[in-house]
């Protein structure tokens, strides 16, 4: 295999393997997101359909953006629900009766457990690895889900 730009090459089997369950976490919260955003409840509902609606959209664009990481590393993405599940840290949704301000303290945990999940992996790719530059991308995404964590909190 020719040597992929940026990633040292006996690492890339690693750094696509561990994409790809960041990528599998990623799909799962997506699906709460986008399951919230279909059953909210009647209060404030304009509001938070738009909530749930910008934050689906953006782990739309954070999923394009890994899957492109891991093409890059020369190896494809295992994207059937099976797999996902397999891979994936987070649990798949309790109940389906929820409240707007359950399903916001549901998603909260959810991103507070893959920021954790994250910060995790960017020490291994910058300590262990020696990809700082896909530690600095996981730094990336910790930012994206700081920010949709603060934007739910309002709601509370």
């Amino acid at each position: 295999m020719e040597p992929i730009i940026g990633i040292i090459e006996n690492n890339s089997a690693k750094v696509a393997q561990t994409l790809n369950v960041v990528l599998a976490d990623e799909f799962l919260l997506y699906t709460k997101t986008k399951n919230a955003h279909l059953n909210l409840d009647e209060n404030d509902l304009y509001r938070k359909l738009m909530l749930f609606k910008g934050q689906y959209e953006q782990l739309e664009m954070t999923m394009d953006s890994i899957a492109q990481h891991i093409h890059s590393t020369g190896y494809n993405i295992p994207a059937t629900l099976d797999i996902f599940l397999e891979l994936e840290h987070l649990a798949e949704q309790s109940q389906f009766n929820y409240s707007g301000v359950e399903l916001i303290h549901e998603l909260l945990e959810d991103h507070e457990s893959l920021i954790i999940r994250l910060q995790k992996k960017a020490v291994y790719f910058g300590n262990e690895l020696q990809e700082s530059g896909v530690g600095r991308y996981m730094m990336e995404l910790i930012a994206i889900h700081q920010r949709m964590r603060l934007d739910l909190k309002i709601y509370l």
